[in-house]
């Protein structure tokens, strides 16, 4: 019994001197008993109390299971249910990335989004890869805000549901703990028929393109009024009625199309500027609202087991060959690339969080 505790306790060698030998038994036995009970209940208390700090930051706490999955899913939730303090926790992440050169583009790191939506993310729309490709960009983007900028939370969503009767009064658009609001008239930008962003933590914020051009510009928005957005966009995309027929929908593409073309296209129409075309990740909203789409995905997935896996269509925008599991989602240098199989669900190995209402 004796042996078997040295081994695990001491330098793993046994004693070539015989009169050490009757010393160790004699008096160490009692000695390493206790020593190794006491390392073995700090280790465990440490494990449990790392676990917990790291669950309660809004991490997720994963291990190494039999089948990949996370032990504890991070929380993604809605925008309005922060408190104050994680509002503008969040909001200040997000103004980091625009302090920190990029090694990819002529920018930052806040520009480094817009340029790989525009220039590999788009073969990804109206095709299969939609969903998973936006799923693993916003969390490259999670990832980075904690990397690089210290963020202890999660990406939160925004759900416009809420707020489709009068969208650009949202709770969002605080100058205060959110994200400012419309473009001033008074300072016209060059870019979708917005104008600079005037209030709000994102006031001035300089972006480095626009669509396929590099373009520094302030960011801009430019709300449609109300009347031409509630008839012609907001009502049959955004309320509650037309999602639920969207993820009443059985078949995965078809279901994407609907997502894609509706909800997915009517907010870009509505706030206009830099969100209206594909470098539209250069307005921080667009996580929030990609968020959102990714949390339809998800309940849509979760209605039906088989849905976990369900994935067909087009393999690119304008192609014929068939989507599979095993194709690679692109990233350009942002991140790794990974099979479309590996972000299909979001309690994997790579993926660990849930959405909360």
């Amino acid at each position: 019994m004796f042996s078997s505790v040295k081994y695990e306790c001491d330098n793993g060698e046994s004693s070539a001197e015989p009169l050490l030998e009757k010393i160790e038994r004699r008096v160490l036995p009692s000695f390493l008993r206790k020593h190794c009970v006491t390392i073995s209940i700090a280790a465990i208390t440490f494990v449990v109390l790392s676990a917990a700090i790291w669950t309660l930051r809004g991490h997720a706490f994963w291990t190494s299971t039999r089948d990949g999955s996370c032990m504890l899913a991070a929380a993604r939730r809605e925008w309005r249910s922060l408190n104050s303090r994680q509002r503008l926790e969040y909001l200040r992440a997000v103004k980091c990335l625009s302090t920190i050169p990029s090694n990819i583009c002529n920018g930052t790191l806040h520009d480094e989004f817009a340029y790989i939506h525009r220039n590999i993310g788009d073969y990804s729309h109206e095709a299969a890869p939609f969903l998973p490709w936006h799923r693993y960009f916003i969390h490259i983007y999670e990832q980075t805000l904690k990397e690089r900028c210290h963020y202890t939370g999660t990406l939160p969503y925004w759900d416009w549901t809420q707020d489709w009767a009068n969208l650009t009064q949202a709770p969002i658009w605080s100058a205060v703990e959110g994200f400012g609001g419309n473009g001033d008239s008074d300072h016209p930008a060059p870019v979708g028929g917005g104008y600079c962003v005037q209030d709000g933590p994102f006031a001035g914020l300089q972006v480095q393109y626009y669509n396929e051009d590099w373009r520094p510009h302030c960011l801009s928005r430019g709300f449609l009024a109300a009347e031409s957005y509630l008839e012609h966009f907001g009502a049959h995309r955004l309320n509650s009625s037309a999602i639920a027929s969207v993820l009443d929908i059985p078949d995965y593409f078809r279901f994407l199309l609907m997502l894609e073309d509706g909800p997915h296209s009517a907010i870009p129409i509505i706030v206009r500027g830099d969100f209206s075309r594909f470098t539209a990740p250069n307005d921080p909203i667009f996580f929030l609202h990609h968020a959102q789409l990714d949390r339809l995905w998800w309940q849509w997935q979760s209605a039906h087991p088989d849905r976990t896996l369900a994935y067909h269509g087009p393999s690119r925008h304008n192609s014929t060959k068939a989507a599979q599991l095993t194709d690679l989602i692109e990233m350009a240098g942002l991140a790794p690339n990974v099979q479309v199989s590996s972000v299909m669900a979001t309690n994997s190995r790579l993926l660990c969080y849930e959405y909360q209402d």
